[in-house]
């Protein structure tokens, strides 16, 4: 007779064994857990439901290793954790878990790669790894063009993804959601459901979610239900509402109608702005134009009118107060616009974009002057146009990178100007 080895047994990622906590309240004792039993193997989808006081908030406390259970076992991914220490318990959590919560969490006064890169600091990675694997994570929610918004600047859906992407950037095998969905409307819960499905069917991602919401429940391959402390049902669904699906059918956002933020609140159209990448309102280049033609006749009136100068100086005076005036016009605007801080992308698409513009339409003006030999004279452009001619004389070799060196030096000159001049409130 031939002996069959048979096949390991595949260990669960979570397993709880009789597990109760049990909270002293007074005179009294709160049972929040009583003898539950509960496997869950890795890649599930598991939705814990239940009304407030059903137990499934301790039960989260408890997965999450924040809390120790008065009896039974709990193994997360083999390791018995149950009866380890506060410090113990918390070098486990740090490797195996990831959490979401209903708040966010996140810290204001940081940008969204700093505070995805907390965690990796915890663990003393340096921190050219660390921004790079904080990049990646948010990159694979979404927001790799967000990484320099601060919470002030993001809707409430991207700041639950910046929870997300926080939870993600230790590439743990668990990810825990208490009621991620909890501040946010409709549409942008859908969003966010859709990426915790993603992140599970196509990272293989063990995810609970704990919820009182029967139809975010709906989204999970299984359903735990909780009630007074102990599990009620526990039902797989063969066909779990596809978020992503269901969130293609919602009707468009009209012109004049932004999506909801937190609590459901309404954003301003400044803050969907503001979300945006690095996209800033066309109305801030004209803006800038009349800072920057107010600043010039300004300048150039007091040096000829009243310093009585030459007219070159003038011109020159004005070319320098007009970048003054330019700055703070845009500055002022993209504030008002924004209400709140402007991001670096913001003033470097607005240094470029400005530049960019107004070299070409300078070009075609100094072009068109120099047809009058007295008129470019008499403005100082003769000194413009014979340095570019003599660069020109040397090749194009010389020219190109001239000009390219010359137009970035105006970039960086203007992006740090328009940081100079920004409101710091």
């Amino acid at each position: 007779m031939v002996a069959v080895a048979s096949a390991p047994s595949r260990v669960p990622l979570i397993q709880l064994s009789r597990v109760s906590k049990d909270y002293g309240v007074g005179a009294g004792v709160v049972h929040a857990m009583r003898d539950i039993d509960l496997s869950i193997d890795q890649g599930e989808f598991v939705a814990v439901v239940g009304a407030s006081g059903s137990g499934k908030s301790t039960m989260m406390n408890v997965l999450g290793c924040l809390d120790r259970p008065t009896s039974g076992t709990y193994e997360l991914a083999g390791i018995d954790v149950a009866g380890r220490k506060g410090d113990s318990r918390a070098i486990v959590r740090n490797r195996v878990i990831g959490f979401v919560f209903q708040g966010f969490n996140l810290l204001p006064r940081t940008t969204a790669l700093e505070n995805v890169e907390l965690p990796l600091q915890y663990r003393g990675v340096g921190a050219r790894e660390r921004r790079r694997r904080a990049k990646a994570a948010l990159e694979a929610v979404g927001l790799g063009s967000r990484i320099h918004h601060r919470q002030n600047q993001l809707s409430g859906g991207q700041q639950q993804r910046v929870a997300i992407a926080r939870a993600l950037v230790t590439d743990p095998p668990l990810l825990l959601a208490d009621e991620p969905t909890g501040n946010l409307d409709t549409r942008t819960s859908l969003d966010v459901l859709a990426l915790l499905q993603k992140l599970n069917r196509q990272l293989g991602i063990t995810v609970v979610l704990v919820t009182h919401e029967r139809e975010i429940a709906a989204c999970a391959s299984r359903v735990v239900e909780m009630r007074d402390g102990r599990i009620v049902s526990d039902a797989r669904s063969p066909t779990p509402i596809d978020a992503a699906a269901v969130l293609a059918q919602l009707p468009p956002l009209g012109d004049g109608e932004d999506s909801a933020g937190p609590a459901g609140g309404r954003l301003g159209r400044a803050t969907v702005v503001a979300a945006g990448s690095s996209s800033v309102p066309w109305s801030v280049y004209p803006m800038m134009w009349l800072g920057e033609l107010s600043g010039e006749l300004l300048a150039a009136s007091y040096v000829a009118l009243i310093l009585r100068l030459n007219p070159v100086y003038a011109v020159w005076a004005g070319v320098l107060f007009g970048e003054l005036a330019k700055a703070w016009a845009g500055s002022r605007w993209l504030r008002r616009t924004f209400r709140s801080a402007v991001t670096p992308d913001q003033r470097w698409h607005v240094a470029v974009g400005y530049t960019i513009g107004v070299t070409g339409l300078g070009l075609a003006v100094m072009t068109s002057l120099a047809m009058w030999s007295r008129t470019a004279e008499w403005l100082g452009l003769h000194v413009v146009l014979d340095f570019v001619g003599g660069v020109l004389a040397r090749g194009w070799l010389v020219f190109v990178p001239a000009v390219a060196g010359t137009v970035a030096g105006i970039v960086l000159l203007r992006y740090l100007l328009l940081a100079l001049l920004s409101p710091r409130r």
